[in-house]
C-alpha cells in the first residue's frame, strides 16, 4: 500500500493511537482528522468517511484534494497559504467552514449553492474590497448562523501587507494585536511565534518598507 504524506501519517496515529502500516478499513474508520503542517493534502481522499477536517498550517494554495468529498461537513484551515475556496462548491455536505488566517483574496465561489452551509468564519484573511464589501454581507443575510471576518482596521492593514509583498495577516485576539506567517514559506511553526503589535506601530513600520516588518519577528523571538 502506497506510503501517506508523512502529516496526514503522523494525524492518523495520533487518531488511531496505533503505528502504520495502516489499511485501507483503518482509513475508514475515520471520521474526524487533525493535521499539522501538511505540504499535501492529496491522500485524504482516500479517507471515505471523514466528515470533520482540521488543518494547521497548510502549504498549498487550494483545496483541490478535497474536491467532491462526499461527506466532509466541517472544515478547519487556519495559519495557512490556502487562497482558492472554490472547490467548497463540490463538497454537497459542507456545513461550516472555518478558514481564518489564510491567504484568501477572493470569496465570490460562495455566492451561491452550498445550502447546508451554517458558518463560515474568514478572519485575518486579505479579502478584496469586493469580497469584504459585497459578498460578506450576502453570505450574512444567507447563512443561518455566523459569518465572521475581520473589522475594517485590521482588515486594511493585512490587504496593504499583502500588496506589498508580505503576506501575512494581522488579526485581534481579544485586547492584543497580532501578526502571524500564515503557510510554511516564512516559517515552519505558522501557528507560533506572532508578533504582537497595536495597528498603529504596524502601520507606521510598513511606511519605512517591508522588509522592516520581517524584522519584527526577529524582535519577539529575542
Amino acid at each position: 500500500m502506497p506510503l501517506l504524506e508523512p502529516q496526514v501519517e503522523q494525524a492518523v496515529q495520533r487518531r488511531l493511537q496505533g503505528n502504520p502500516p495502516f489499511s485501507d478499513a483503518d482509513f475508514a474508520q475515520l471520521d474526524t482528522l487533525a493535521v499539522l503542517f501538511p505540504c499535501d493534502l492529496g491522500d485524504l481522499a482516500r479517507f471515505p468517511m471523514l466528515s470533520t477536517l482540521h488543518v494547521v498550517g497548510f502549504g498549498g494554495c487550494d483545496l483541490a484534494a478535497l474536491a467532491g468529498h462526499p461527506r466532509l461537513a466541517s472544515l478547519s484551515m487556519r495559519f495557512s497559504a490556502l487562497a482558492d475556496v472554490s472547490a467548497v462548491l463540490t463538497l454537497p455536505m459542507i456545513r461550516r467552514l472555518q478558514l481564518p488566517l489564510n491567504a484568501i483574496e477572493d470569496i465570490s465561489a460562495l455566492r451561491s449553492g452550498l445550502p447546508k452551509l451554517r458558518e463560515v468564519d474568514l478572519t485575518g484573511n486579505p479579502l478584496s474590497e469586493e469580497s469584504y464589501c459585497e459578498v460578506v454581507p450576502e453570505l450574512r443575510q444567507r447563512v443561518r448562523e455566523t459569518v465572521t471576518v475581520s473589522e475594517e482596521r485590521e482588515w486594511q492593514i493585512t490587504r496593504r501587507l499583502y500588496a506589498a509583498g508580505v503576506p501575512f495577516d494581522y488579526f485581534r485576539h481579544g485586547d492584543t494585536y497580532l501578526l502571524c506567517r500564515p503557510g510554511l514559506a516564512f516559517t515552519g511553526t505558522p501557528d507560533a511565534g506572532h508578533a504582537e503589535i497595536g495597528p498603529d506601530e504596524l502601520e507606521a513600520v510598513l511606511q519605512r518598507g517591508p522588509e522592516e516588518v520581517h524584522k519584527l519577528f526577529a524582535r519577539e523571538a529575542g
